[in-house]
């Protein structure tokens, strides 16, 4: 064989080789076309990998966790743009919760007494005018008595008039009805039951008379039994608005001396801090802690606050000075398992990444951060959310 007929059979092998490697390339691709279109109509995934038909999220192959609106409004997630901005100077303090006694009240009789009925119970919210314990009194007895004679005595001299009777007469008729009904009111009674006394109603029994609510709130105190024997002054109940309470700071005299009342506070309380503002400051020591105490007050937040807890207060002393520095809150920060500081950007509507940062020394509800650029959007609430959401898909910002 020549060499021209050995160069013309090795190219007629050729072509059939490229032409069968051809073939079954185009048979590979059309096999795997036929995979994806059974895929879809199955709804078992989409072009976008936004996941199934069911709107199930996922997290998208760039490292995105992507959540639908449903679950964005679910989680409650929140976001804010982060701004650098120059922390407050903090004059942190202990404190404690107080009642507000504007808004709280003893309820006790002023005369010996012995309880009937109680008609609440501690722990109830009362209304003011309600019905709160009947009493029996010997000498509400005597009173009712005193108001009924001087009530009927009052009544006749008046009808008579001043050009009948004498002006002594008179004016000693109508003091000894005041003084009769002064009298029972001190003891406890309201007005409804001194009229009833004045009138002669005896509808219920002499001696017997009800104490009611002078205030609005919730029953916190009421340490007595039926039948027990009170004495004058006795407090048989503490009702107190618990939606609204002070804050009482216990400052050295050096921190009270840049402390003033307006200034703005932040309040710990179940590991939450609340907003608050100086609302009083006393000019005196506190004789037992040498400490001057000042009082804050604290936006309702819709929890019933105890008297007595325990708190951490924190004062803006001055104006804002130094650096600005990105901060965020405490709810906004979550640890990976590794152990690093992490918050959520969210780079597009719906779509989050987890980033890592460096965590600063906490500024009262505010807490420094460093290692990401400012003008990104951060979630402030729901972060919890996204790393539970983000520990299920098994994604690991490590690997990323």
């Amino acid at each position: 064989m020549n060499y021209t007929k050995l160069a013309l059979l090795l190219a007629v092998l050729w072509g059939s080789a490229n032409a069968i490697a051809t073939q079954q390339h185009d048979d590979h691709n059309e096999a795997n076309t036929q995979a994806g279109a059974h895929a879809d109509e199955d709804g078992h995934a989409d072009e976008e990998g936004h996941g199934d038909e069911d709107g199930h999220d996922n997290e998208s192959e760039d490292g995105l966790l992507e959540l639908s609106e449903e679950s964005l409004l679910l989680a409650g997630i929140k976001v804010e743009k982060l701004t650098p901005g120059v922390l407050p100077k903090l004059i942190y303090a202990p404190g404690e919760v107080r009642l507000d006694q504007y808004r709280s009240a003893e309820v006790t009789p002023l005369v010996d007494a012995l309880v009937s009925k109680r008609h609440v119970k501690l722990g109830d919210e009362v209304n003011a005018g309600q019905l709160l314990v009947t009493l029996v009194s010997i000498e509400v007895v005597a009173a009712q008595g005193e108001l009924m004679v001087a009530s009927t005595e009052w009544r006749r001299v008046r009808g008579l008039g001043k050009a009948t009777v004498s002006a002594k007469r008179y004016t000693e008729a109508e003091v000894a009805y005041e003084q009769a009904r002064l009298k029972l009111l001190a003891y406890g009674l309201d007005e409804k039951q001194i009229e009833a006394a004045a009138s002669g109603d005896r509808s219920r029994p002499l001696g017997e008379f009800d104490l009611n609510a002078p205030v609005p709130g919730t029953i916190l105190r009421d340490d007595f039994r039926v039948g027990q024997r009170i004495e004058p002054g006795q407090s048989l109940f503490l009702i107190a608005d618990e939606s609204r309470v002070w804050i009482e700071a216990s400052l050295s005299p050096r921190q009270a001396r840049n402390v003033e009342v307006g200034m703005t506070a932040q309040v710990k309380m179940n590991e939450h801090w609340h907003e608050g503002k100086v609302i009083q400051k006393h000019h005196l020591l506190d004789e037992r802690t040498r400490t001057v105490p000042v009082r804050i007050s604290i936006q309702p937040d819709g929890e019933h606050h105890h008297g007595g807890e325990f708190v951490q207060v924190a004062i803006s002393s001055a104006s804002p000075s130094g650096a600005p520095t990105l901060a965020v809150t405490e709810p906004a920060l979550i640890q990976d398992d590794k152990g690093n500081w992490t918050v959520f950007v969210e780079v597009k509507v719906g779509h989050f990444k987890q980033m890592k940062v460096r965590r600063g020394e906490s500024s009262g509800a505010m807490i420094p951060i460093s290692g990401i650029a400012p003008g990104l959007n951060v979630v402030t609430d729901g972060a919890f959310f996204l790393a539970a959401e983000l520990a299920k898909s098994g994604f690991d910002i490590h690997n990323h």
